[in-house]
């Protein structure tokens, strides 16, 4: 009788099977998704920002109110409407009623931060978008104000007649 040399298939296939499982329960570990995921959901929102701002700006320019800076500091100058859209310079306002309206996005898909310029003595209006439920950072100061200090993009109103809105992506504590 001949001895047996080598794996038999039943073992062979039997290894391959545990290698799968531990290749399959690893892997996450060596492969960040979720960052990746939520890193280019951020850097959509600021081509989606950039798109809807100039929209916005093309429809103030044809309605003339592109050079109109009421930016709803004081109670008699209200925000300027395009489409029910706020607009500062032509642009949306860093308000629910300026970006989060051209984007058209709800507080169920993103934790969203508005902070006005008289809060924390600024020069322009600042609202910030995270994804929701992923930015464990997302707390209230003492004046009830939502304040996100990881994984967002910014958006800064305009100040000046010309100038652009400023969008920033921030990807740490993702």
């Amino acid at each position: 009788m001949k001895t047996q040399k080598g794996f038999t298939l039943i073992e062979l296939i039997i290894v391959i099977v545990v290698l799968g499982i531990l290749a399959v329960t690893a892997a996450p570990q060596f492969f960040n998704f979720s960052t990746d995921a939520r890193e280019s959901t951020l850097s959509g929102l600021k081509g989606s920002m950039n798109g809807a701002a100039d929209l916005v700006y093309g429809k103030a320019a044809i309605a003339g109110v592109e050079g109109d800076a009421d930016d709803g500091a004081t109670p008699t100058a209200g925000y300027v409407l395009v489409d029910s859209i706020e607009v500062v310079y032509g642009y949306p306002a860093a308000t629910a009623a300026g970006i989060t309206a051209a984007l058209n996005i709800t507080a169920a898909d993103w934790d969203i931060a508005y902070t006005d310029n008289a809060d924390i003595g600024v020069t322009a209006n600042v609202v910030r978008f995270a994804p929701a439920g992923t930015t464990p950072t997302a707390t209230f100061d003492a004046a009830d104000h939502t304040t996100i200090t990881e994984c967002y993009v910014e958006y800064t109103d305009v100040t000046t007649d010309g100038a652009r809105p400023t969008i920033t992506v921030t990807t740490t504590g993702c």
